[in-house]
């Protein structure tokens, strides 16, 4: 392997670690309202399958898509987040992207200093920090969106075993069954990523909304 591939590989490797210290942990993205209300593998399934098929599946992964495309130009990527602002209706969705994505300028900036003044986006919202922090680290698109893909569902699965009764063994088989629907979606948004800017999960929606008023809650979001 090329010592250029092999640093890439290296760099995305420790973008998507779950030792990465952004915080993602603490968000569960409205799973842990299902899991108040009894959901199970059976549903837990359903809502990986629509987050994928309708959800971060289409926005996240396009809004990373676009801003590795624009990671060069702080105009389209300014307009970039602002659409992504306004898709987000859900504030504590918005407002939990807006953070991580703020973390994830943070430490980029400390361990790779070079890159601090390019990485000047607001909102910064976390799929478009992460798309331009890939490409400013020499990362190839398409690895950089199955990895991201991969992240988000294994995050998805990592808050329903904390919250739900799913061991990590079958989230691990899950992870495997989903395995095709992620690499579609990831072809499908660089087919044309800026017709998948755009989610349409309800439920999701809600369920992330309800979760803020939870009695006892393990997650921030």
């Amino acid at each position: 392997m090329a010592s250029r591939e092999a640093r890439a590989l290296l760099r995305l490797l420790q973008l998507f670690d779950s030792q990465f210290p952004i915080g993602a942990f603490a968000h569960s993205g409205g799973v842990e309202t299902y899991a108040a209300e009894g959901a199970a593998l059976p549903e837990l399934r359903e809502i990986l399958q629509s987050q994928i098929a309708l959800g971060w599946g289409r926005t996240e992964l396009a809004a990373a898509c676009l801003a590795w495309q624009a990671a060069a130009d702080p105009v389209q990527r300014g307009a970039l987040a602002a659409r992504v602002d306004a898709i987000k209706v859900i504030p504590a969705s918005r407002d939990t992207s807006v953070r991580l994505g703020r973390r994830l300028i943070a430490l980029v900036g400390r361990i790779h200093p070079a890159l601090a003044c390019h990485l000047v986006v607001d909102p910064p919202h976390h799929a478009i920090v992460v798309g331009a922090v890939a490409r400013l680290l020499d990362v190839d698109r398409s690895p950089m969106l199955l990895a991201f893909a991969h992240s988000l569902a294994a995050g998805t699965l990592a808050a329903a075993t904390r919250c739900m009764p799913v061991s990590p063994a079958q989230a691990q088989a899950l992870l495997v069954e989903v395995h095709g629907a992620l690499a579609e979606a990831c072809a499908r948004v660089e087919r044309d990523p800026a017709d998948s800017l755009w989610s349409s999960t309800p439920a999701l929606d809600i369920r992330a909304h309800q979760q803020t008023y939870l009695r006892t809650r393990l997650f921030q979001s």
